[in-house]
């Protein structure tokens, strides 16, 4: 009997901790990160693709690109009006 409610008990605890609440995804326009893409198109190599967004903090996006070779990620600024600029870094 002591097995068998050791085992509930942590089939039980197991489900309650899977079902904490998650951390929200940063709110930000799937748009956004294809406006920083197109603000580095005209230097990257040809074939370079757009992966999506990899992560929002503050008033900087990050977005992943294929550049033919490696996944690499690039950041832009989000301006106060919303538009991108570009940041200029790129990091493997």
């Amino acid at each position: 009997m002591r097995i068998h409610n050791a085992i509930v008990f942590t089939i039980v605890a197991t489900l309650l901790v899977a079902c904490e609440e998650q951390k929200p995804a940063a709110a930000i326009d799937p748009m956004t990160g294809v406006e920083c893409f197109e603000a580095y198109r005209a230097s990257l190599p040809p074939g370079t693709q757009y992966e999506g967004v990899d992560k929002v903090t503050g008033d900087r996006i990050t977005i992943k690109i294929m550049n033919g070779v490696d996944v690499v990620t690039m950041e832009c600024r989000i301006n106060p009006d919303g538009s991108v600029g570009q940041l200029g870094s790129e990091h493997p």
